[in-house]
């Protein structure tokens, strides 16, 4: 089984971005909960999406939640 990369960051952005569960319309810096959200397998490219405030309280309190990814490097902080 490969090993997983698993990154969750601040959403940081000024422009607006859709959140990759709700599909809501928002600008990160303006969300002081906005997430990036990156999986990475062993010799794979990163998937990333953005989460905004609402969808990653509730996805980090246990609700499932599906995360349209794309495939992009993440902004490195």
């Amino acid at each position: 089984m490969p090993n997983i990369t698993l990154s969750l960051r601040p959403a940081k952005s000024d422009q607006s971005q859709r959140c990759g569960v709700c599909d809501a319309e928002f600008v990160p810096a303006e969300d002081s909960g906005a997430r990036v959200l990156s999986f990475r397998a062993a010799d794979q490219d990163p998937l990333t999406g953005v989460l905004c405030g609402g969808c990653h309280s509730k996805w980090s309190h246990g609700t499932t939640v599906t995360l349209r990814a794309v495939p992009i490097q993440p902004a490195r902080a």
